[in-house]
């Protein structure tokens, strides 16, 4: 018995990775759906369908709010709905990476030219003229700056950025103007977009995720977190202001995922919001949010991503660390990810240098790379069968 006990420690591993990939596989959202909590006042609840009272206990005379279990139907993607959200996925791809625009490689411009120049084809540009941001958000916006060469030279790089004051968080706006000769029916689908760079989250962000809302004004992460929702809401009132023919609509990935919806439920300008493999948020920020907004709450995953593979995946450090504790609140479209998966890790590796241990582990899990801004474009651009470089 004792030689057969090292290759049982070899096997086990190997086979609970295989359960864990078989349950990935095997797992229909369509069957199973998704328990998230979300805090409504009373009357709401009575008035709002598909709101289930939790077993929480009875409400007493000063209580204002309640938390109810809310059950969404996961949905899979169709080639219309694709189509859609494509632009958002793309604004909030190039929100999050500035290498991408400045790089010298070849291979890099490439890939950045022609995915503006689809943006282009949809009337969507980004918004480079100071003049065109509201008079009081100029002083944090940055049209360009100098960037070093390796020729030695130095060159301009396009930055296009608003950053929210004493935060890591920025915003690149889009302006999409139908033709002015256009009926007005058509017209009304002009659009600015807000899309928010929030991957490296910071205390403010993470308490987004996983701390109530404060009450009252405190010297903490979570109050610093509730002026920068203040400060995306001014500027989204600016802007409505500014282009009040154009809808409003903001989008982002992951932290910029949770950070969008909640200035979807802190903002009355943002019509819509469009995120991607996003984290959810704290029930207490979406307190008093209506059905018909959180209608407008557009999320899409990667099928296998961290936020949706994690509870079955054995081998996730996300696993054996700890969950993330909140469920995102609206039903998310379902983007399979097979047959994908050697053209994720090359679009993966335009952006990331990962050391040969990290890579290591992301190739086996799959994951990470799965959750990545990379996974999310390829999986977008492969469906639609979009003729464009990788």
């Amino acid at each position: 018995m004792h030689h057969k006990s090292p290759l049982l420690l070899i096997t086990a591993p190997i086979l609970l990775y295989s359960i864990s990939l078989f349950s990935i596989a095997g797992t229909d959202p369509q069957e199973a759906g998704i328990i998230a909590e979300l805090t409504l006042p009373q009357e709401q609840v009575q008035a709002d369908s598909g709101i289930e009272p939790s077993d929480a206990p009875e409400p007493q005379e000063n209580d204002q709010q309640q938390t109810y279990k809310r059950k969404t139907v996961d949905y899979r993607a169709t080639p219309e709905l694709l189509l859609e959200r494509y632009p958002y996925a793309l604004m909030s791809y190039l929100s999050e990476i500035d290498a991408i625009l400045t790089s010298e490689s070849p291979e890099k411009q490439i890939f950045a030219i022609f995915r503006i120049s689809y943006l282009g084809s949809r009337h969507f540009q980004f918004v480079e003229d100071p003049e065109a941001i509201p008079e009081k958000w100029r002083p944090h916006f940055m049209a360009t700056r100098e960037q070093p060469q390796t020729s030695g030279k130095a060159g301009h790089q396009i930055v296009v950025q608003i950053t929210i004051p004493n935060s890591n968080i920025r915003i690149r706006v889009f302006k999409q103007t139908v033709d002015e000769d256009s009926s007005s029916e058509a017209h009304a689908e002009s659009r600015i977009v807000l899309a928010l760079s929030g991957e490296k989250s910071n205390e403010a962000l993470q308490c987004l995720v996983t701390q109530p809302r404060p009450t009252k004004t405190v010297s903490s992460a979570c109050s610093l977190a509730v002026k920068h929702l203040q400060d995306i809401t001014d500027l989204a009132d600016s802007l409505k202001s500014m282009y009040p023919n154009h809808s409003l609509e903001i989008t982002g990935y992951s932290f910029s995922g949770a950070l969008a919806q909640a200035a979807m439920s802190a903002s009355e300008s943002i019509d819509q919001a469009y995120i991607f493999n996003s984290y959810g948020i704290h029930p207490s920020w979406l307190e008093g949010v209506s059905e018909n907004k959180l209608a407008r709450i557009h999320h899409s995953y990667v099928e296998g991503s961290l936020l949706h593979g994690q509870d079955y995946n054995l081998l996730s450090r996300y696993s054996r660390w700890k969950l993330p504790p909140n469920k995102v609140v609206v039903a998310g479209m379902k983007i399979p990810s097979s047959g994908l998966e050697s053209h994720i890790r090359h679009i993966y590796k335009l952006n990331h240098y990962d050391s040969w241990l990290d890579a290591l582990y992301n190739y086996v899990t799959s994951i990470w790379i799965l959750h990545s801004k990379e996974s999310v474009l390829r999986a977008f651009e492969a469906h639609l069968k979009l003729d464009l470089p990788w």
